[in-house]
């Protein structure tokens, strides 16, 4: 994990990733052994140490901090951004095309028992509620008067530009509609390359402050 501002940037933690196997099979004992990895490690996977490193930083108290801003890969588990959201950080994370998300909020209801077996106690979406989107295909149906043009950062090789534009979407949580949040858009005009990235950041936040922190991860990638 690294800390990125105006004034600079720099490591704060790291933690080890070890493979399942690696832990649990007898076959690579041999190699936990020469590689000095501890006997007792467990195997955790990257958004679970994501979770630690941030809930150790808010623990500590020390530094100043409003965003975490992640790739893809962690982007993916909703447990580690509602972790984040419950710390009081928002996150400004990276997430796969496939995402699923509602334009606006449907209308849910325990289903009234029919008389037989266990009576339901999980929430659903109504009949004839609208069904959930892609975060790609919502993303590109953005009119073209919404897209503007907006230097992410400078880069090694130049100015990166892009089309970038933002809107309010609900998150998806285990079927279910969830928080309230931002769905960024984000085309490099030199490669044509998309990302979407979703945030909990509050309706008020200009689209500046979404678009800079889409480049917020290179200065520590560089590192």
């Amino acid at each position: 994990m690294g800390y990125t501002s105006r004034q600079g940037y720099t490591l704060l933690d790291r933690r080890l990733s070890v493979p399942q196997e690696w832990v649990e099979e007898e076959a690579y004992a041999q190699r936990r052994r020469r590689g000095g990895v501890p006997a007792a490690l467990p195997c955790k996977t990257k958004p679970t140490l994501g979770g630690e490193m941030v809930q150790a930083v808010h623990v500590a108290g020390t530094l100043r901090a409003r965003w975490v801003v992640c790739d893809e890969a962690l982007g993916r588990d909703t447990r580690l951004l509602d972790h984040i959201a419950s710390v009081g950080l928002w996150y400004f994370a990276e997430s796969p095309p496939d995402t699923q998300v509602w334009q606006h909020r449907p209308a849910t209801a325990v289903p009234p028992w029919a008389g037989q077996g266990r009576k339901p106690t999980r929430r659903r979406v109504l009949a004839g509620e609208a069904p959930p989107d892609a975060v790609a295909l919502l993303a590109a149906a953005v009119p073209p008067d919404r897209w503007v043009q907006r230097t992410i950062k400078e880069g090694r090789k130049g100015p990166l530009v892009a089309h970038c534009a933002a809107l309010r979407v609900i998150a998806m949580r285990e079927g279910l509609p969830g928080p309230e949040v931002w769905l960024v858009r984000r085309r490099n005009l030199a490669t044509d390359e998309l990302k979407t990235s979703l945030g909990n950041a509050p309706a008020d936040i200009p689209l500046a402050t979404l678009v800079r922190l889409s480049g917020m991860r290179w200065p520590i990638e560089i590192v």
